[in-house]
């Protein structure tokens, strides 16, 4: 069980979404069990706080996943309240979220973005199938097995399509980590030097 007294320290709750949302994401790939997430002790808990905590993890696993296995306890009537808001103001999230990632490759990104996301969940439940689908070898099939949203959303604005030269799970990864503003600066480096390492020589 997740006590959000102790984790954040706080009686109130507003930016802690993000991190909320990261840390169950996690439990929810890793572990099959239930994730309990108590709101005693807390006594308000925002609409930017319920929007940032549950409308990502709605993406990530979907709606019936997040119902079955992610339960809040200890929820109070401001709690609900504040749900509930959250709820009727998707469009508010989804500009928001809109306006903090730059897509100067719209097109490309979308393809590489929704592609990335099959391959994903293509290698979650079958790791071989995966394989075949997207000739993409074991190692890069566990890669994105592992990769959140976030991460393949960062890869996809690069205005790469990432199955075609295929990468190596390492150079996914660094590519993952970047800033929008330092994606293009490490895709020029890496044009000017030697690609050795960073392909798959398989497929070279």
């Amino acid at each position: 069980m997740i006590s959000l007294k102790g984790l954040f320290k706080r009686n109130t709750l507003n930016d802690q979404g993000t991190r909320l949302s990261s840390i169950i994401t996690e439990n929810l790939v890793n572990s099959d069990e239930e994730c309990l997430v108590d709101f005693d002790g807390v006594s308000s808990a925002s609409v930017l706080f319920f929007q940032d905590f549950i409308f990502p993890l709605v993406l990530e696993f979907g709606s019936e996943t997040v119902t079955n296995r992610l339960k809040l306890v200890n929820l109070k009537d401001e709690h609900l309240a504040s749900y509930q808001e959250a709820c009727s103001r998707t469009s508010d999230y989804m500009e928001r979220i809109s306006a903090r990632h730059t897509r100067p490759f719209a097109d490309i990104s979308d393809l590489t973005c929704e592609l990335m996301i099959k391959a994903r969940e293509l290698s979650r439940c079958n790791l071989s199938a995966a394989q075949v689908m997207f000739g993409i070898n074991e190692g890069m099939a566990k890669s994105f097995a592992n990769m959140d949203l976030d991460q393949i959303r960062r890869i996809a604005n690069a205005g790469i399509i990432c199955f075609q030269p295929r990468f190596t799970p390492k150079f996914a990864a660094k590519l993952a980590e970047l800033e929008t503003s330092e994606i293009d600066v490490f895709l020029n480096v890496v044009g000017q030097i030697e690609m050795e390492g960073i392909y798959d020589s398989e497929y070279a």
